[in-house]
């Protein structure tokens, strides 16, 4: 029977730091070595707004090939619950054998986090020491675990639409953290005025970041909205920004961050991005650190692919 690895496994087997450096050697392969199919979704027809997603992917270069099966339940942090469940499967590619499945949400946590901080490592100025939360879930609590593994951070700024979650957020880690001078913020302009790095992980369905309250070289993690309907970023912030993404043709029919914006000013949607991720790991330059930069992350089955890889190559 084939292998399942929970969450908890998961967990131990894939640390940020790994987690990031695996990211980097997957998109430091040569594109032509991937194929990275347009994710095939279900929206449902009826209160709560639900999706399910299948994302398959295939990478030659480790001989895989895998497909990620997910719910995705915005409304689930009402709850208490994960707004992303599934599961994901993993193929070797000579034969068709499975390997292994893994708890999908463990996965996406993990490798959406660490996609932000290797991003935040080529964007993000050198001395970047404070950050801003905007969200309180489990993707903000990744993404302090992953900007603070590239970057020495010691201010963190949070702000959720509900504040006692932002003030529960800061008593779960602020003993972990130590290092860092956590504030819960009333606003969003309050949170990010003095922000270096800022990481949008909210279920917001309109905007909550507008452009007059970020410092000039501020660099953007834009990670929470994930439909063509759905934004966190108002449009000037887009438009101001060298923007990056991960996969054009995802954040092309994907992002509503971009694809708005882009509708608004009647403009094709490839000329708002600057480069993707391998185009930027190629040429490693350090210009973009005194601008405006917006990562737009829209998630890719490569990343879930080459994590669980990871995971599954320590345990065989």
């Amino acid at each position: 029977m084939t292998d399942f690895y929970t969450s908890d496994q998961i967990a131990q087997l894939l640390p940020m730091k790994e987690c990031i450096k695996a990211m980097e050697a997957l998109f430091s392969l040569d594109p032509t070595e991937l194929i990275n199919p347009l994710r095939s979704k279900m929206v449902l027809p009826e209160q709560p707004v639900g999706i399910l997603g299948m994302m398959p992917a295939y990478i030659r270069a480790y001989q895989l090939m895998g497909i990620k099966v997910l719910s995705v339940f915005p409304e689930n942090y009402k709850k208490g619950l994960s707004s992303h469940q599934g599961v994901l499967h993993l193929f070797e590619t000579q034969t068709g054998k499975m390997l292994a499945s893994f708890d999908a949400d463990m996965i996406t946590a993990i490798r959406t986090a660490a996609v932000s901080a290797l991003m935040t490592n080529l964007l993000a100025t050198n001395n970047a020491s404070n950050l801003c939360l905007l969200g309180s879930g489990k993707q903000a609590e990744m993404h302090l675990e992953a900007i603070n593994e590239v970057r020495t951070i010691q201010n963190l700024t949070i702000w959720s639409q509900d504040s006692s979650n932002a003030t529960a957020f800061i008593s779960r880690f602020s003993s972990t953290y130590e290092h860092i001078r956590f504030t819960a913020c009333r606003t969003v302009e309050e949170a990010t005025a003095e922000a270096d790095i800022i990481c949008t992980v909210t279920a917001a369905q309109q905007p909550i970041l507008q452009h007059q309250s970020l410092k000039e070289n501020v660099h953007i993690n834009a990670v929470g909205a994930c439909t063509p309907e759905a934004r966190e970023l108002a449009s000037e912030v887009v438009l101001r920004a060298d923007v990056f993404v991960d996969n054009y043709l995802a954040a092309t029919q994907e992002a509503g961050d971009l694809i708005i914006p882009a509708g608004e000013k009647g403009q094709a949607l490839e000329t708002l991005i600057q480069a993707d991720i391998h185009e930027l790991l190629k040429t490693q330059s350090s210009a973009y650190a005194s601008k405006l930069t917006v990562f737009k992350s829209v998630g890719v089955a490569i990343e879930d692919l080459a994590a669980a890889y990871h995971c599954y190559k320590k345990m065989n």
